[in-house]
């Protein structure tokens, strides 16, 4: 019964110095918003990522130039350029048994236009084989056209077949199969219309252009190297096999014979999905550790406005304990007090967290993106607990002050 009379009396207190008991809430308020909000977005944001990699085929298999940590990042994510790896290598790779097809990729950003439009999109170099290797078909209809051919590609052919997004900036509603593009000042004949893919890897598949690699790489580029390869591999059992074929053959054809000085990096999808959740749980953890700080700043705040609160109810102190109320009586009246006030600053701060997570969730769907609304329970729990943790124990110092004071001295306290 003591405990409810003091919880009672704590909301009164409180309420009477509205303004204080905000912001001495404030720290917690914004400590619990952050904590909740990094947790569900990390989450969110992560299942993006690793879903989007998924998208690409779940058999694939990513040759980059470059030797790299075995759960390390590749070279070309700091943007290093590595011109090791060639569209020889990977034809060779493409022969290796259990490979349903293999492509070299060459990437550039320029200006394409029409006769009324222009826009800047990525230019994919591919070989003919990129169906086949990515979940890729060409619009339904009379508006697809085809894909270019291993002649066309042989041929350096200047033909180029459009995403659905850049189709659209270009010639609108009406077809582009048969009219003409520029990239560079180079004419291209469009032949083609990729079908609508969304976004996967954090990039928008239908704002590009396909052309031959070798075209991309002779007539845009100016360069003998690709970029990066995928292989796609019949089953998922036969990835790990495949992925030491895919080292031999390479180590073979650069003359390597110490594998440690591989100058290549075979990723899986499997293993991309497991080095992109560490690193984001890398960074999850770190934000939290960051936003954790608000929690103790609102706990000092939260011991600083207590130690007032003792100083301000001096007499009322002395005249409780001069009635025949005990130190231990005292002692659970404050820590309730400040327990309160951090539960309240904690529901708010999960108000506030749950409402900053549905603008993201609705920001990031806006923007194209599948997005999945996590709030996780533990989180809220996690917290919650903390929260009235550090109420408690930034609490107990001013508390066991004021359980301390003498009757007599502390009525005769001005």
């Amino acid at each position: 019964m003591h405990i409810f009379a003091d919880i009672k009396y704590s909301l009164h207190a409180l309420a009477a110095a509205k303004s204080r008991t905000f912001l001495t809430m404030l720290g917690i308020i914004i400590g619990v918003m952050s904590v909740l909000a990094v947790s569900s977005v990390g989450l969110s944001a992560q299942q993006l990522i690793l879903g989007q990699i998924t998208s690409l085929g779940t058999n694939l298999v990513g040759v980059l130039p470059g030797a790299s940590q075995e759960n390390g990042p590749p070279p070309i994510a700091f943007g290093i350029v590595i011109t090791t790896l060639t569209r020889e290598d990977v034809q060779a790779l493409g022969e290796i048994p259990n490979v349903v097809g293999a492509s070299s990729y060459v990437r550039a950003s320029d200006s394409v236009s029409s006769r009324e439009n222009s826009v800047t999109t990525t230019i994919q170099g591919v070989d003919e084989t990129y169906p086949n290797v990515e979940n890729f078909s060409l619009a339904v209809g009379s508006s697809g056209g085809r894909f270019f051919t291993a002649q066309d590609v042989a041929a350096f052919g200047r033909v180029a077949v459009l995403g659905d997004t850049v189709a659209r900036k270009l010639f609108g509603d009406s077809n582009p199969v048969g009219s003409s593009i520029r990239v560079k000042n180079i004419a291209f004949d469009v032949i083609g219309v990729a079908a609508k893919r969304g976004s996967a890897a954090l990039q928008d598949q239908d704002d590009q252009i396909f052309v031959p690699s070798t075209t991309a790489q002779r007539l845009l580029l100016g360069i003998n190297y690709v970029t990066f390869a995928r292989v796609k591999v019949d089953t998922a059992g036969n990835i790990a096999a495949v992925s030491a074929d895919i080292k031999r053959v390479l180590l073979r054809r650069h003359h390597i014979n110490d594998p440690d000085k591989a100058d290549f990096s075979v990723r899986s999808t499997d293993s991309a999905i497991s080095i992109l959740g560490g690193v984001t749980g890398a960074i999850k953890s770190f934000l939290l550790a960051v936003t954790a700080i608000s929690l103790l700043v609102g706990g000092i705040n939260i011991m600083n406005i207590m130690y007032v609160a003792v100083r301000e109810r001096t007499r009322e102190i002395g005249l409780r304990k001069a009635l025949g109320a005990r130190r231990g009586r005292i002692l659970s009246q404050f820590l309730i007090e400040s327990a309160v006030v951090s539960v309240l600053g904690g529901l708010l701060g999960v108000l506030l967290g749950v409402g900053i997570i549905m603008l993201v969730a609705v920001a990031v769907r806006h923007a194209g993106y599948t997005w999945e609304f996590i709030l996780p329970l533990s989180a809220v729990v996690t917290s919650m607990g903390i929260a009235v943790g550090i109420g408690l124990v930034f609490g107990m110092a001013p508390a066991i002050t004021a359980s301390r004071l003498e009757a007599i001295e502390a009525l005769r306290y001005e």
